[in-house]
């Protein structure tokens, strides 16, 4: 019995893709100091393990900020991205912080503002029942032109 591919589902919408630097928009601030320790760790590999989790409507950053620091030191012009829907239920956002109540919203609109970021580790989003892959990307790839 054969079944055709329109009958199938994709489990995991959701891909890797190479996205221009200046679309990703950051909500949140980064410890400097982890952002050169990074710099140097990826500057001797000469390559980024980890893609970035961006949600996919505006590009909204939401995990790898240190990382998306370190490329835009270097100068790059593509980002690794792992794309995400973020109205999923599979993605979830909570605060490091005990301080803070971290929504999906407060996230959106941190990412959006061009002045108004959130403070340096206040959220913390996890992707339910996925593992995000490994890219191991050069960093001559990330150079390149879009």
């Amino acid at each position: 019995m054969s079944v055709s591919l329109k009958s199938r589902q994709l489990l995991i919408p959701w891909r890797v893709y190479l996205v221009p630097m200046k679309l990703i928009k950051p909500h949140e601030e980064v410890c400097r100091d982890y952002v050169l320790k990074l710099y140097h760790e990826v500057v001797r590999d000469k390559m980024l393990v980890k893609p970035l989790l961006v949600e996919d409507r505006y590009y909204i950053l939401l995990d790898g900020h240190h990382r998306y620091a370190v490329l835009k030191m270097l100068g790059a012009r593509l980002a690794p991205v792992f794309l995400v829907d973020y109205d999923s239920p599979l993605i979830e956002v909570y605060s490091w912080r005990n301080d803070w109540n971290v929504t999906k919203e407060i996230v959106v609109n941190a990412g959006l503002s061009r002045s108004k970021k959130l403070p340096y580790k206040t959220s913390k989003h996890v992707v339910r029942d996925i593992v995000i892959p490994e890219v191991n990307i050069p960093l001559r790839r990330l150079m390149e032109d879009e």
